[in-house]
C-alpha cells in the first residue's frame, strides 16, 4: 500500500495510491478543496473521531480535474475492512459514463496510517502558511488531521472536555498536546 500527495503547483495537487495492485493517479485542482474533503470522507467512519450519532458506514468526496473529476466512495465494512471505490468521469459536471480506476478493500486502519503518514509528511514539509499559499489560500485541514492523527497514535477517541465558560458550555482541547500531536513522527 503506498499513499502520495504532492501539491504541485499553486492550486494543483497530485496523488497517487497503489492499493491491491492496483494505482491510481489524478491531479486535482484547488475547485474542490480536495485534501480536506479526502480526509472528512476516512474521519466520518471513525467513531473516535466523530459522535457515534454521526458515523457513517459509506463517505464520499470528489476531487475536480477541470473538468474531469473522481469520486471517491469509502465504505467500513465488518471486521474494519475498508472498501475502496474510485470512479472517474471526464466532465465531473455530468457524471456521465463512469470509468472504475479502483474497487478494492483493505483494512481501514492500516489504510488511514499510510494516508495520515504522508499528510503530516506534507505539512511538516510545507508548514502551516506555505500550504495556504500554495493551495490557493485554502487552509490546511488542520483539526480534522490531527483527530485522524490522534485516532491512529492513540487509537481512542480525542481529548476534548466540555467546561462551563462565560455564557454556557465551551468544548476545549488542549493547544499544548495539539501542538506535540502535529509535531510528533507516526511509527
Amino acid at each position: 500500500m503506498n499513499f502520495n500527495y504532492i501539491v504541485s503547483g499553486t492550486g494543483w495537487a497530485t496523488c497517487t495510491l497503489e492499493l491491491n495492485s492496483q494505482k491510481l493517479e489524478f491531479t486535482a485542482s484547488y475547485i474542490t478543496n480536495c485534501l480536506d474533503d479526502f480526509l472528512v470522507a476516512l474521519m466520518e467512519l471513525n467513531s473516535d473521531c466523530v459522535p457515534k450519532r454521526d458515523v457513517k458506514n459509506i463517505s464520499n468526496c470528489q476531487w475536480d480535474g477541470e473538468p474531469d473529476g473522481i469520486v471517491w466512495t469509502f465504505e467500513l465494512k465488518e471486521k474494519r475492512v475498508l472498501s475502496v471505490k474510485v470512479e472517474y468521469y471526464d466532465d465531473l459536471s455530468f457524471k456521465n459514463k463512469a470509468e472504475i480506476w479502483m474497487d478494492t478493500e483493505c483494512c481501514y486502519d492500516e489504510f488511514l496510517k499510510c494516508v495520515i503518514k504522508e499528510v503530516d509528511l506534507l505539512i511538516k514539509r510545507q508548514g502551516i502558511v506555505g500550504y495556504r499559499t500554495d493551495w490557493d489560500d485554502c487552509d490546511f485541514t488542520l483539526s480534522t488531521f490531527l483527530r485522524l492523527k490522534h485516532s491512529i497514535v492513540s487509537q481512542e477517541k480525542y481529548p476534548v472536555e466540555e467546561v462551563t465558560g462565560d455564557v454556557d458550555l465551551e468544548t476545549r482541547s488542549n493547544l499544548k498536546y495539539e501542538l506535540e500531536l502535529l509535531l510528533k513522527d507516526i511509527d
